[in-house]
């Protein structure tokens, strides 16, 4: 079928006209919505108002208040990520302002300057995927020289699957070793609160599948597992190093259990 150039253009004009839209929220205020998301669904918060020579857009601060709630804001706004955000704000012309980013532009370029917002905002908002990402890379690696410091790698199982245990794939141990009580011994690192509740299935399907052994969890950083999450771990996990800053601590948990 021959592509019609003139009836493209206006199904793509009907099509993102029907995406964009402005609304007039119960406080007066003018919040264009998009088809832009956040990670858990929810849109940007595109509010418009006057500026000089026609319209501001702006997030009026949502952008970085998200950010801060796994992030210190301080330090992700510094190094050589802050100045990669600079850089990106450049890039997009958009302004930031005490934690708010707005862009002016005139009324007839508006539809440009909402592409170039979106799509820097997107691109600040990823800059968490990739720290989150690095940060459970260099813990992981962290975890794995330090345990292969206190002991000798042969008597280390990495990515352990148990045998007999049902379904055993879905329940791998990340480093599995023989305890001095001939318990078997699993230690897990915890970067984050998604790997806090994925062992805490583990742990528990361990427990209800009567398993004889003894677990040490590692965490990054204990005090930014969310509680509920820390409490259900705790009633099913062993010994706990809220982060890998007391090597000595980390080899002394092992070494009693393990030798």
């Amino acid at each position: 079928m021959a592509i019609n150039p003139d009836d493209l253009q206006r199904r793509l004009c009907d099509q993102l006209c029907a995406s964009v839209r402005v609304e007039r929220r119960p406080d007066g205020e003018l919040l264009l919505q998009t088809d832009f998301e956040f990670p858990d669904g929810d849109r940007y918060p595109i509010y418009l108002s006057e500026a000089p020579g026609g319209v501001r857009l702006s997030d009026r601060g949502d952008t970085l208040m998200r950010i801060s709630y796994d992030h210190d804001i301080d330090a992700f706004l510094a190094g050589s990520r802050g100045q990669l955000i600079e850089r990106i704000l450049g890039e997009e012309r958009v302004a930031q302002d005490r934690g708010v980013f707005q862009l002016d532009a005139p009324i007839d370029r508006l539809s440009d300057a909402l592409f170039r917002y979106g799509r820097a905002l997107t691109r600040i908002y990823d800059l968490t995927l990739h720290s989150r990402s690095r940060a459970t890379s260099t813990f992981y690696e962290d975890l794995a020289n330090l345990l292969f410091q206190t002991v000798d790698e042969e008597r280390i199982q990495r990515d352990h699957l148990l045998p007999d245990l049902p379904n055993a794939e879905a329940y791998p141990i990340d480093y599995r070793m023989e305890g001095k009580s001939g318990a078997q011994v699993f230690l897990y690192g915890v970067p984050n609160r998604d790997k806090a509740r994925l062992t805490t299935i583990i742990l528990s399907h361990f427990h209800r599948n009567h398993l004889d052994f003894e677990s040490i969890l590692v965490f990054s950083d204990q005090a930014k597992i969310p509680r509920m999450d820390l409490a259900r771990l705790s009633d099913v996990g062993g010994d706990m190093l809220s982060s890998l800053a007391s090597q000595e601590d980390f080899r002394r948990k092992v070494e009693r259990r393990v030798g």
